[in-house]
């Protein structure tokens, strides 16, 4: 956008770049409108699908047969034996020990003791 220099080119071509951009902002208001119309419309249907879905699947879920949860430790001593727990608690302490983040942070505990 060239002018020469007068005031009256100066303003008239401000004028068009306002006229431009009060265009933009009417077509990104219409598009705007549009599109959250458009998206109420799709939406009701949908929501109303998802409650009932949701709905349905607690009702079946609620009338299934009871169902245990996960044995506790004790349980499973109980069960498997005494020798069987205490391997298990020696499976998870070597684990652990042996687990490099846990022996670096033992390793700098050490070193802040001393």
């Amino acid at each position: 956008m060239k002018s020469n220099g007068t005031p009256d080119d100066l303003v008239h071509s401000i004028e068009q770049v306002e006229r431009r951009i009060e265009l933009r902002r009417a077509r990104l208001a219409r598009h705007a409108e549009e599109l959250r119309d458009t998206a109420q419309q799709k939406a009701k249907p949908l929501a109303l699908a998802g409650v009932a879905a949701v709905a349905v699947a607690g009702f079946l879920l609620g009338r299934g047969p009871a169902r245990t949860t996960a044995r506790s430790t004790g349980g499973v001593a109980a069960k498997t034996g005494i020798v069987a727990a205490i391997a298990a608690v020696l499976q998870t302490a070597l684990s652990i020990g042996t687990n490099p983040l846990v022996r670096s942070a033992w390793n700098s505990y050490t070193r802040k003791r001393v």
